[in-house]
């Protein structure tokens, strides 16, 4: 049986594998039509973006959108295609089915033949209604995404979104995944920006950062049941602030932050909850700007 590495947010899960593999991967399948424009609003579960998504012409279910998944997800009581065992950031296993989706349509646009992973997602599926899965990279990559948080709203096209009161994010692209470079005490780290986390800040507890923010900050002991591969479970972790976060030019404050077992640094959705964001496909980087006077 194939292993392939699986990265678990606080919420939702992450997809991980070997990034030659996964990266071609992604790149399969199309969008229909070849132009198109979509704007729609959403709702959120637990800060995570939910989308209604049709999948395969059927049923219209909700979707979390999550950057840092790295195929798509699709909750099916039952395995269908290749099945792989994966390995989770907490370190637990689950068997994953592998499928080509003929369509996944988000209002007029539709996506057709991209690549998902399949399980019966267990412990999350219980918390959305009507929950249909995840879109992850197949999808994301495919299109520009304008994200005005505070307002709930969502715009899709294959053209540019922006304007110039935006301030640019230099993103790392590594395995298929979003890294951006921040800095933290004097010092810099890559993060994975990944909406579908719920996360603020969080920081692996074997990582160097670690030890460094316990050391200087104040951080206490926290027990909580979140969603990761294989179920939900409860974990032990230690949640603090940090006075500041920088990314770029960018500094942000008051910063909150856990420390628990997980594979990577990661910046997730609420790190950008007062901020309109723009998923730059053309140019290869994200945009934000304050999302308070809109």
């Amino acid at each position: 049986m194939k292993k392939t590495r699986l990265a678990g947010g606080l919420f939702i899960i992450l997809l991980l594998a070997t990034s030659g593999c996964i990266t071609f991967q992604q790149k399969k399948g199309s969008v229909s039509p070849g132009e198109f424009y979509y704007n729609t609003t959403f709702k959120t579960a637990k800060s995570v973006i939910l989308l209604p998504v049709t999948l395969n012409y059927q049923d219209t279910k909700q979707f979390i959108f999550d950057t840092g998944a790295q195929i798509n997800l699709i909750q099916r009581d039952s395995m269908i295609g290749k099945v792989s065992e994966w390995t989770g950031a907490s370190k637990r296993k689950m068997e994953l089915g592998f499928e080509t989706t003929a369509s996944l349509k988000i209002g007029s646009v539709e996506f057709q033949n991209t690549k998902s992973g399949n399980a019966d997602m267990v412990g999350l599926k219980e918390q959305i209604e009507n929950f249909g899965g995840l879109i992850g990279q197949p999808i994301i990559s495919k299109a520009n995404w304008l994200i005005h948080y505070p307002a709930r709203e969502i715009e899709m096209s294959n053209k540019h979104l922006a304007d110039d009161s935006f301030q640019s994010i230099k993103i790392i692209r590594k395995g298929g995944h979003p890294f951006v470079e921040v800095e933290v005490l004097g010092k810099k780290y890559k993060a994975i920006i990944d909406l579908g986390s719920t996360s603020v800040f969080s920081i692996p507890d074997d990582h160097p950062l670690a030890n460094d923010v316990l050391n200087r900050y104040e951080f206490h002991d926290n027990g909580r049941s979140v969603y990761t591969l294989g179920g939900l479970q409860l974990i032990q972790e230690k949640v603090g602030q940090l006075p500041s976060v920088k990314i770029g030019n960018m500094e942000f404050s008051d910063i909150k932050t856990d420390i628990r077992t997980s594979s990577r640094l990661r910046i997730g959705m609420p790190f950008f909850k007062d901020y309109i964001i723009y998923i730059d496909n053309i140019n290869g980087d994200y945009k934000i700007k304050s999302g308070a006077s809109e």
